[in-house]
């Protein structure tokens, strides 16, 4: 399995920030919901929307394809990093509150300043992972992969679908 997971740094044309962390072999340790039914948990009054809207630019900068399903969980950055992108070491900040969306699509690193040498194939990857501060909702991590994240996000919380 290959992960691209994209941390702090630069910032794409989405507004996503981003910089290159290692790919890593992982087993994948859940699968897809069967249906993405609305199922909804107690999120802050407001939240839902926010995100949608942050999924929605998400999807649009990396490839404007319809999305299976969006889910989020609600939970600390560390626990975050282990699905969105594991392996990644976050030096300060791990408990903090964030929302961690996962997608499941098709989607194509379409930014100008994708990682990579020049020339080279855009990343690819059917599992887009964000997570964003619940306080300031800015995007703190990003992962794209192939392959479902190695840690189930609803593991991590309850789970709340968005429609995308």
């Amino acid at each position: 399995m290959k992960y691209l997971s994209l941390a702090g740094g630069a910032v794409c044309a989405a507004g996503v920030a981003i910089a290159v962390a290692v790919p890593l072999a992982v087993a994948p340790t859940h699968t897809a919901p069967a249906a993405a039914s609305a199922r909804y948990t107690q999120l802050p009054s407001g939240v839902v929307p926010r995100l949608t809207a942050i999924a929605k630019r998400a999807d649009q900068a990396n490839g404007g394809t319809p999305v299976l399903w969006t889910s989020v969980v609600r939970t600390t950055r560390s626990k975050a990093m282990t699905s969105a992108t594991p392996g990644d070491f976050i030096p300060t900040g791990g408990s903090v509150t964030v929302y961690l969306i996962t997608m499941r699509g098709r989607f194509t690193f379409t930014a100008n300043d994708a990682p990579g040498p020049p020339g080279a194939k855009a990343p690819t990857g059917r599992y887009l992972s964000m997570v964003v501060n619940a306080t300031t909702f800015a995007l703190t991590d990003f992962g794209l992969s192939p392959d479902p994240p190695p840690v189930n996000p609803a593991s991590l919380g309850p789970v709340t679908y968005l429609k995308v």
